[in-house]
């Protein structure tokens, strides 16, 4: 047997051994499922990835012109009739607790690719009391580049500047940390690193922001999910607001739908954290969308 009283013991010895009773009594614990609905809070990624092994997902998130509180308001549709942006992805579990994603978005004709891995899953009587979630991507910026006149020169001041297909490229890195308080709450953070490999004179190649995201349950199928991402490095020159979103969720068995209104237009890491955000502060915000929906594949049958 065993044994487990050990007053001095830490806290990561004390969570090794609750897992080695639970090994040892030849019991799985019970895990907690539904942190949040989908793999999407509103723009940052959830600690859920695709559910099932061989299952699809299927994306749609739209970010439609500024909505501003002035005269425009109603001649601009609340911001419909002015350019937007959507991006479309696509995701896929190669395996249990982890999902592949392939997304196109409009602005700067973006394409990125993803990999998410769900590495703890917290347990109802807590012997994990928190899920962890990792996530890497690469974006690739496919629109045509500016022109570059003679007088254009890198950062040294001396060089040429020219376009090289590694300008386009840009990259992030996250952990997401979650937990379940209880059938209504749900909370996240999670630090996230973007790298971009061609930045404006002034401007930073990296950036790290923390998101903190929450979910509150409000009837059997709602939510009002809401997302703030304090930019801790990398700040643009002269834009110190944060990107926040709040969005209303109804989900179903499979289906998904959000109505949100963000600080601004851009949806994926390397852009959302990096471009400035509206002027919310006076009363300018995005009203968008969010539609997903799951596809599960049935396992396979044991063979005989």
């Amino acid at each position: 047997m065993i044994s487990c009283i050990h007053r001095s013991a830490s806290s990561v010895a004390a969570l090794l051994c609750a897992w080695a009773l639970v090994a040892q009594e030849g019991t799985e614990p019970e895990l907690v499922t539904g942190t949040f609905a989908g793999t999407q809070v509103v723009n940052a990624h959830s600690v859920e990835v695709v559910p099932r092994k061989r299952s699809f997902g299927f994306m749609i998130q739209h970010r439609f012109g500024t909505l501003g509180a002035d005269e425009q308001l109603w001649k601009q549709f609340a911001g419909l009739d002015l350019p937007a942006n959507i991006r479309f992805s696509f995701q896929y579990a190669p395996f249990r607790h982890a999902q592949l994603e392939l997304g196109r978005s409009k602005n700067g004709k973006v394409w990125d690719l993803g990999a998410k891995f769900r590495v703890l899953k917290q347990t109802v009587e807590n012997e994990m009391p928190v899920s962890l979630t990792v996530m890497a991507s690469a974006a690739l910026m496919s629109d045509d580049q500016p022109t570059v006149g003679e007088r254009d020169f890198f950062a040294d001041g001396s060089t040429p500047f020219a376009y090289r297909f590694e300008h386009r490229l840009s990259y992030s890195a996250q952990l997401i940390l979650a937990r379940r308080f209880n059938a209504w709450l749900s909370m996240q953070v999670a630090p996230v690193a973007v790298h971009r490999n061609l930045v404006a004179v002034g401007e930073h190649n990296f950036t790290l922001a923390t998101v903190v995201a929450g979910r509150f349950k409000v009837s059997p199928k709602g939510s009002v999910l809401v997302e703030a991402a304090p930019i801790v490095m990398g700040h643009r020159p002269g834009h110190r607001l944060e990107p926040l979103a709040i969005a209303y969720e109804v989900a179903t068995q499979g289906h998904i739908f959000q109505i949100v209104l963000t600080s601004g237009q851009e949806i994926i890491e390397q852009r959302a954290y990096t471009m400035p955000a509206s002027r919310y502060d006076e009363g300018q915000f995005h009203l968008g969308f969010n539609i997903a929906r799951t596809l599960l594949v049935k396992p396979k049958a044991p063979k005989h």
